[in-house]
């Protein structure tokens, strides 16, 4: 038997979009395609596997899911071998990543994960306006209960990324013409994954 051309194309089509509003009212935005990393093909294709099958303690290589969000004020090409955000700016006083908010499921094929910045976030240190040129999408895992190895935790944390740093790498990654955030904006990021 053979597999048909549509079986053997499965393709992730990675969109982000980010508005920027005061007080509610539209201020800016920006959408597009963007790539979907090394480290976000991996992460699939261990997903769907798993190191122990078909044995009554089945072990899987991974318990990640998407996360965490962040942004920076760098830029770089989008390309597959991004492995962390060009130049990182904290979200809060402490962490370059942010929880991802809600997750969507537009479709039965699609996925969207939503993140809010606060007026009072990615200016947090100062009211100096940040200009937004980037952003990324992480994969994480909450070690609550007996991971596997790959998922090991950086050193002291319960997470395997660390947020207070700006090495993590993304799954998916965005550069786009800048935006202005100041402490009367908010800015919100959909990241919309969908299965072709």
């Amino acid at each position: 038997m053979r597999f048909t051309e549509s079986l053997a194309d499965i393709a992730v089509r990675s969109n982000m979009s980010v508005t920027m509003r005061e007080r509610g009212k539209l201020v800016d935005r920006r959408e597009g395609h963007n790539v979907f990393t090394i480290t976000g093909r991996n992460l699939l294709s261990k997903l769907l596997s798993w190191q122990t099958p078909l044995t009554t303690n089945d072990v899987p290589y991974t318990q990640r899911r998407v996360r965490w969000m962040g942004v920076g004020i760098g830029t770089q090409l989008e390309v597959t071998n991004v492995s962390s955000l060009n130049q990182a700016t904290l979200a809060t006083a402490t962490d370059y990543l942010v929880p991802i908010q809600s997750v969507e499921f537009p479709t039965s094929t699609s996925v969207r994960f939503i993140r809010e910045f606060a007026t009072g976030e990615i200016t947090v240190l100062s009211p100096t306006p940040v200009v937004v040129t980037e952003a990324g999408l992480f994969a994480d895992v909450d070690l609550a209960s007996g991971p596997p190895t790959e998922d090991a935790p950086f050193s002291g944390g319960r997470t395997t990324l660390d947020p207070s740093v700006t090495t993590n790498p993304p799954i998916a990654y965005k550069a786009f013409d800048g935006m202005t955030k100041t402490r009367d904006f908010t800015m919100e990021i959909h990241w919309e994954l969908r299965f072709l």
